[in-house]
């Protein structure tokens, strides 16, 4: 059976108007509080209540917010293994897999774009440079860590 246009276009619109969009305010959210990154040497990776993972670092006394997730495959920077542990250079986070360097305040890629991995023909390094994405981040007066998620 052929379906014509009018039909197809009939059927999409049905289906979008019977999904549901749900649209949530950002807000300033308790993650942590300073001590508590502090004692873990400056890095901590806190749960957000929709399972996303944010990474909190202090680096000269500024508080940070970025993914937990590396831009270009999505592996974590820090996690539970040794090899999960991402290194704060220069005002960078830079993943342990793929050695690119993050900007911790922009999420920009500083440098090369996963200069460990390689170039492949045809595909080149899988994906192109893509930035992190980063989190407003302030300290409160009790010393609590808040993100604007």
């Amino acid at each position: 059976m052929a379906l014509s246009a009018r039909s197809v276009t009939r059927s999409a619109v049905c289906r979008s108007r019977s999904s549901s969009v749900r649209v949530q305010a950002a807000a300033w959210t308790k993650v942590s509080t300073k001590d508590a990154v502090t004692a873990n040497g400056g890095k901590l990776v806190v749960e957000l209540a929709d399972k996303s993972r944010v990474l909190l670092v202090i680096d000269d006394s500024t508080l940070y917010a970025v993914s937990n997730k590396c831009s270009h495959l999505g592996l974590p920077l820090v996690g539970k293994t040794p090899v999960f542990q991402a290194k704060i250079e220069n005002k960078c986070v830079i993943c342990p897999v793929h050695n690119t360097a993050f900007n911790l305040k922009t999420g920009e890629v500083e440098g090369e774009w996963c200069p460990k991995f390689p170039d492949l023909p045809f595909v080149g390094k899988l994906t192109p440079s893509k930035p992190l994405p980063t989190f407003e981040s302030r300290y409160t007066a009790s010393g609590e860590v808040e993100v604007f998620v």
